[in-house]
């Protein structure tokens, strides 16, 4: 892969790879709209809906570690454009298909085509980003979001209202041969590789990684910051239609308030929240922000409070992911291994996440699952922020000693 050499190439590609980013958001939410309602369609249960959900899911994390094998050897714009046609054929059959296991297997060989592809922009965008500089580091994560979380369910919710379900999969599969062509312009030929320098050993083994305690809490919450947005990601129009008995065409609206409080943190509120010296509290009222959601959703079943307690959640999600990718970004570890495991991670949390809740929803009801979910919740939050604040306390009580002696343990930072 070729430097960036000049303000106007790497102007140029930023705004290429961010529009690809953006479409390819944009379609990734608008199916998981389309699949939604396709399940509705067919009069699946709640487990059956969760189960053609997380088949997508299951599959990208699957997909994950194979697909970067595959690329670390083969050209990216090939695959990208290749794997993108595929999915077009695919949605052309989809709306067709009689039965909700069809539609699940379907959606499994779709989500292993998209982790190719997930796991192709991303180490991309990995490797020019020192090129692009670290002020955008959060635009690909932010961008593709803003798809997936708000304008791609609005996108489908439009076109299944104006067109009808089977026209909505049409355009989706159009979606993705327009995608092919982007990737072929915007992709580069081959992923490159860069290797640290400086001396410094970093740690890149399962076992060198687990113990800094740095990735051991960002692997904590990530999962359960995945585990919960998939929960309620899925069962969120369902909420809206069988709860609050909403027409169809306004459920979606949960789901969007939920993804644009997400990406507004993400997109605006970055220097402020990590250059704050309140960033620990910051951390960890998002934490009490999204239990708060939770019973918000178990308890107080009413329009302004689920929109509330979406955007709540929105909002406790993405300072979560702010403070995460600042802890990982400044310790000492392989950023390339960090980056494969966190997306496996978020997929198979999402996966566990939405099977375990349409379980418990056929078995307890839908709303007491998020009852439910607030123990983990509850239980990390008074381990790790109480843990924080009984050293706090108990530094503030001892007489002064030397600086060296306060050092955090090695890759722990602290702001």
């Amino acid at each position: 892969m070729s430097l960036l050499r000049t303000p106007a190439e790497i102007r140029n590609f930023l705004i290429g790879f961010v529009g690809l980013t953006l479409v390819s958001g944009l379609t990734i939410g608008m199916n998981k709209v389309l699949a939604t309602l396709l399940g509705l369609h067919l009069n699946v249960s709640n487990l059956q809906l969760a189960t053609i959900s997380s088949a997508e899911t299951f599959a990208m994390a699957l997909g994950t570690l194979p697909a970067g094998y595959i690329l670390s050897r083969g050209n990216p714009k090939y695959l990208y454009a290749g794997v993108s046609l595929t999915l077009a054929a695919i949605f052309c059959i989809l709306p067709w298909l009689p039965h909700w296991q069809w539609v699940a297997l379907i959606m499994f060989l779709v989500g292993l085509c998209i982790s190719l592809r997930v796991v192709a922009m991303s180490t991309v965008f990995l490797v020019r980003l020192p090129e692009l500089g670290q002020g955008k580091a959060g635009w690909y994560k932010g961008t593709l979001m803003l798809g997936i979380q708000f304008l791609g369910p609005l996108s489908g919710n439009y076109l299944i209202a104006h067109l009808g379900l089977q026209a909505g999969f049409v355009v989706s599969a159009l979606m993705f041969t327009i995608l092919a062509v982007l990737g072929w312009q915007i992709l580069p030929s081959s992923t490159g590789s860069r290797k640290t320098v400086g001396g410094q050993i970093h740690a890149s083994s399962w076992r060198e990684l687990l113990q800094l305690p740095a990735v051991r809490i960002t692997y904590l919450f990530e999962i359960l910051a995945s585990f919960t947005a998939s929960s309620v990601g899925v069962f969120s129009i369902l909420l809206a239609i069988r709860v609050l008995r909403w027409p169809q065409e306004h459920a979606v609206w949960l789901m969007a308030t939920q993804g644009l409080g997400f990406v507004a943190v993400l997109l605006l509120l970055g220097k402020a929240v990590l250059q704050s010296r309140h960033r620990d509290r910051y951390y960890a009222l998002a934490h009490l922000a999204i239990m708060l959601s939770l019973l918000l959703f178990g308890l107080f079943p009413t329009s302004a409070t689920y929109l509330f307690a979406a955007a709540l959640l929105g909002l406790g999600l993405g300072v979560n992911s702010l403070v995460n990718t600042d802890r990982i970004a400044h310790a000492p570890v392989d950023k390339a291994k960090i980056s494969s495991h966190l997306t496996l991670f978020g997929m198979a949390g999402g996966t566990i996440g939405a099977l375990a809740a349409g379980h418990l929803a056929d078995v307890i009801g839908l709303r007491q699952v998020f009852l439910i979910w607030l123990a983990p919740w509850l239980a990390a939050w008074f381990y790790f922020h109480g843990q924080r604040s009984d050293r706090r306390d108990a530094l503030a009580t001892r007489p002064p000693v030397a600086l060296d002696a306060l050092a955090p343990p090695q890759g722990e930072v602290t702001r």
